[in-house]
């Protein structure tokens, strides 16, 4: 059967690459049946998320380039549309589908109204349980519900986004599947008391009257229709035939409809059946075991973070930690454990934690809002006017900064510095190893107003705990003051965050042909901390910025601005990433390629020394 040669590949695949698993696993027989039924690219296909499109990938002629998903030049996690015509839109954040299906239907039946000759076609979005709850697909149904422009919404509900959902959309839906079983048992129970002699009758009288006064508490498809929807479901969605079928009956449909189709999560291999969580996104494994191959000796970033958490917790009460359905990627599962009721999941919806973020502090909480840089961007307008403007104390802790790696560029954290320097109030920080980030961490957490701290998709040695200092920084330690790495006499370079390996690394570079480079960490970018540097200036023949950010609005374009008299006399220039959409790969493959590793910002700076070539560089600014 297609289905299980499909779920094989994917296993065998997997393991030797990594990706993607439990989703895809969770959705073969529905994309199978999609694409039996539908005729892609002519029918639309909207995907939401798009972590579950690798079974669409090899449906649509990308089996064998699977072989290199995520990696430097191979095909891209999420749907994306230089790869394919069946990849309609580069979708890598939830929640966007059944506006994007909506835009595609109102469009087919606005242009079909100008030429009847046109062909008509299908729109189908498919979205899973969790981004139903975000806020913009509430817009979308609210809007659809008005137009009334016949497309299908499918709903894969597997009960999970990448963390176990919450909230109340998904009870409801969880009542929807109930609903099915009491379908059943409600027709075997009628068949029986019409069969019982004398009082079958009578109890099945009067148990229909009950039982129509219970309906609503255990059917909830008027969720749907009160939106304008038709509702059909819910309908196994591991049963191919099924929804053969179904879709079958549903081509060529005239109203906008929601099929609810169920599904598991990593179905068809017993460890991501289990732990969907663990198997949402994987390193390379072995498949009999299902046992990871990776190092247990090192931590990530968020797990250094989460044992922050946890020790500021233990000692203030008020402490709390938010997160938009990212608990296990934000190093906070160990912290719910131990404050369940200081912890809070709002699922995916960041514009909501953002305000509720602030709403906590303005009340007299300690909140800490753990998100991703590239997730905060969703909910910019609440950081600005329920965060900043107000001078409200919350905590931003903002992972993935920089470079993400294999997510590419839907998911690159290379925009945060430059949506947050206008803002009033907040103050920003970047940490470059755990000791640091912890650091920053205590010694800001009475600060009476936003702060934001930035640390990369980085791991290290689980043994930086070790360290009697770690949860004690120095009682002349000041996060908002720049510190100098390496002595030198020549140049200046000026790093922030992650990029201080890379100029450290530089400047021995530098040091063999006789360049002596002096390296500054700008763990602080604002407030800036301008009397180090400009101490650190003096004597230079030049002073280079690099930053784990784009180069249009950084850090870099920062200093520029605020020591425009100061460098006014030295060459200046600063390095980081392009005004184009920066690929996948490997954090150290992309670095290279965009002159960000220490070799390669070298070699340019030595250029520029020696040759006196004071242009801007290819990537540089």
């Amino acid at each position: 059967m297609i289905s299980d040669e499909i779920r094989n590949f994917l296993l065998n695949t997997l393991s030797q690459t990594g990706g993607h698993l439990a989703s895809n696993l969770g959705t073969v027989e529905l994309t199978v049946a999609l694409h039996y039924v539908f005729d892609s690219p002519k029918d639309r296909f909207c995907w939401d998320v798009g972590h579950q499109t690798y079974v669409h990938k090899i449906l649509t002629g990308r089996k064998d380039d699977l072989k290199s998903v995520r990696q430097w030049k191979g095909i891209s996690g999420f749907p994306k549309q230089s790869e394919s015509k069946h990849d309609l839109y580069e979708t890598g954040h939830a929640g966007t589908s059944i506006s994007q299906a909506l835009g595609e239907a109102v469009a087919r039946d606005t242009l079909i109204k100008q030429n009847p000759n046109k062909d008509l076609y299908d729109v189908i979005a498919i979205i899973g349980d969790a981004s139903m709850g975000c806020g913009m697909a509430f817009e979308a149904m609210n809007h659809a519900g008005h137009t009334q422009n016949p497309f299908l919404v499918i709903l894969n509900d597997n009960e999970m986004s990448i963390s176990p959902n919450v909230g109340a959309l998904s009870y409801s839906l969880n009542r929807l599947i109930a609903s099915r079983y009491y379908r059943k048992s409600r027709r075997r129970i009628m068949k029986f008391l019409l069969w019982l002699p004398v009082i079958g009758p009578i109890v099945l009288r009067w148990l229909l009257r009950f039982g129509n006064s219970m309906k609503t508490l255990l059917i909830d498809n008027a969720f749907f229709e009160e939106l304008g929807f038709r509702y059909i479901g819910p309908q196994d969605g591991h049963n191919v035939i099924g929804l053969v079928k179904i879709f079958r009956q549903l081509k060529g449909l005239n109203e906008p409809t929601v099929l609810h189709v169920v599904t598991k999560k990593g179905k068809g291999y017993n460890p991501a059946e289990a732990d969907p969580v663990k198997y949402h996104g994987v390193k390379p494994f072995e498949t009999k075991s299902g046992k990871m191959v990776t190092s247990a000796d090192r931590y990530s970033f968020s797990k250094y973070a989460g044992k922050v958490l946890i020790h500021i917790a233990k000692k203030d009460k008020k402490l709390v930690a938010i997160t938009p359905a990212m608990k296990e990627g934000s190093g906070l599962t160990e912290f719910a454990d131990l404050f369940p009721e200081r912890f809070h999941d709002v699922g995916i919806a960041e514009q909501h934690a953002t305000a509720f973020a602030g709403a906590l502090a303005r009340s007299g909480l300690h909140p800490y809002l753990c998100i991703y840089s590239t997730f905060l961007q969703r909910g910019y307008d609440q950081l600005i006017q329920d965060i900043v403007l107000m001078n409200l104390p919350v905590k931003i802790l903002l992972d993935r900064a920089g470079c993400v790696g294999g997510d590419g560029e839907t998911h690159q954290g290379i925009y945060d510095i430059a949506y947050m320097l206008p803002l009033p109030n907040i103050r920003i920080l970047s940490a470059n190893n755990p000791k640091e980030l912890s650091w920053m961490m205590l010694t800001t957490k009475k600060d009476k107003m936003p702060v934001s701290i930035r640390y990369p998709r980085k791991d290290f040695p689980a043994s930086f705990l070790e360290d009697k200092d770690f949860f004690k920084p120095p009682k002349n330690y000041s996060p908002y003051q720049s510190e100098i790495l390496r002595k030198g006499k020549d140049i200046l370079i000026l790093a922030e965050g992650s990029m201080v390996d890379n100029a450290l690394s530089a400047a021995n570079f530098l040091s063999e042909k006789g360049i002596d480079a002096e390296v500054l960490s700008l763990k602080s970018i604002k407030p800036l901390d301008t009397k180090t540097i400009k101490k650190a200036l003096q004597g230079k023949k030049a002073c280079f910025c690099v930053e784990n950010h784009c180069v249009i609005g950084g850090v870099g374009s920062f200093i520029r601005d605020t020591l425009a008299e100061e460098l006014s006399g030295i060459h200046y220039q600063h390095f980081g990433y392009p005004d184009i959409p920066i690929p996948h790969g490997t954090i150290s493959k992309v670095e290279d390629f965009f002159g960000l590793s220490g070799k390669k910002l070298a070699t340019e700076m030595e250029k520029i020394i020696n040759k006196k070539v004071f242009k801007y560089s290819k990537y540089g600014a």
